[in-house]
């Protein structure tokens, strides 16, 4: 069967809000002090993880608690379409977030979210690459069936793993380099 095949390229933004049951939240406090470090800087150290052993909280990547994330739109990302091992597509961010044409080239689902950040950890973090690959096998594709989903997060602008004739596209794969994160506390 034909395979459709969405490939995100660029700079991906994610913001965690670390959020986990008592007795976690206690162990961790105390590797972090073992760490002789806060919470919030503990959590980018990947030490903290191996000395924590809970297999819950393996990582960065797999932080419990509310997440937000997605292709940032900046003058690197890249948004390919492939179906049946063809490229039909390239275009940008910019390309479906087009608000003043008359008809759009694309269906889009923007969502805008002010958040005001509640007290709590945050882990903010940035990385630059092959930021996801997001499969589904398709008899016949029509550019029509497809839906980006966009989200305004306060000053970013993030793309979210699209859906085809309101199917979720699967989530193959990414190889991504961390270029920033920042770990605060509010």
């Amino acid at each position: 069967m034909p395979k459709l095949k969405i490939n995100f390229h660029g700079e991906s933004w994610t913001l965690k809000k670390f959020e986990c049951n008592d007795d976690d939240l206690k162990e961790c406090l105390k590797v972090a002090a073992k760490m002789k470090l806060p919470l919030a800087k503990a959590l980018l150290d990947p030490f903290f993880y191996y000395y924590l052993k809970i297999p819950a909280i393996a990582s960065t990547e797999h932080l419990p608690g509310t997440k937000w994330s997605g292709l940032l739109d900046s003058p690197r990302n890249q948004i390919e379409i492939w179906y049946d091992g063809k490229k039909i597509k390239k275009l940008h961010i910019a390309n479906i977030d087009q608000d003043l044409l008359l008809f759009p080239l694309y269906n889009k689902n923007k969502i805008n979210i002010q958040e005001e950040y509640s007290p709590g950890i945050y882990v903010e973090q940035q990385a630059i690459g092959f930021v996801g690959s997001y499969q589904l096998n398709i008899e016949n594709f029509n550019l029509e069936e497809l839906q980006f989903y966009l989200i305004q997060f306060n000053d970013k602008m993030l793309l979210q793993q699209p859906t085809y004739s309101n199917q979720k596209l699967l989530f193959r794969n990414k190889e991504t380099l961390l270029i920033y994160q920042n770990g605060f506390e509010i």
